[in-house]
């Protein structure tokens, strides 16, 4: 089994096109970063959270199996939609729990005004779907950046790129994300 980055790659799209044995060497190589991606993101919630670490990582495995047409780039891709993915079953679990999470990163809260924290969770999950689809990897980068609390030069491996090219994309990104925001360019805004 590879765990080269190429060799993820040739993985992922021999899975996208059905090949239940790449699905399976894909998911055993990857289980680890897995397992460290979901404690990662769930160290930005409550202390007393009662999602555990494995509950996140079934969950989001569930939820790749039905998304498996996502046309995977590469493993840097791969883990950003799954950072996304485990974003958005914790707002679902907080949203049917009625937890309060912790507040949201690197926005200004002038921006996030207006709105109770489950519509500003929903919008930028919204707005980082719409910058996904217009800049893969500038998503990429703000997702392991602000999510993940990744710094730049582990972004920068993790994704492939140089760290000038993180700083820039996570620059971009951010003002991107912050004029959709002050604009209400999500389905979520409410109606005045």
């Amino acid at each position: 089994m590879t765990t080269s980055p190429e060799g993820v790659t040739v993985l992922l799209h021999k899975w996208r096109d059905g090949d239940p044995h790449a699905e399976e060497q894909l998911f055993q190589l990857l289980m680890p970063d897995l397992r460290k991606l979901a404690a990662r993101c769930l160290r930005g919630e409550r202390p007393d959270h009662s999602v555990q670490k494995s509950d996140l990582v079934n969950e989001c495995f569930i939820r790749l199996l039905n998304a498996k047409k996502i046309d995977w780039r590469d493993r840097g891709h791969f883990f950003a939609i799954v950072t996304v993915k485990m974003r958005r079953f914790l707002i679902d679990y907080a949203r049917k729990k009625k937890i309060k999470p912790l507040p949201l990163d690197s926005l200004p809260e002038g921006l996030l005004a207006g709105r109770n924290w489950l519509e500003n969770a929903v919008a930028i999950d919204e707005l980082l779907d719409e910058l996904e689809k217009e800049f893969p990897v500038r998503c990429s980068v703000v997702v392991f950046r602000s999510y993940l609390g990744l710094n730049t030069k582990e972004t920068a491996e993790k994704l492939n790129l140089s760290e000038a090219s993180v700083e820039h994309e996570w620059h971009r990104g951010k003002k991107w994300l912050h004029q959709r925001l002050s604009e209400g360019k999500c389905k979520t805004e409410k109606s005045g």
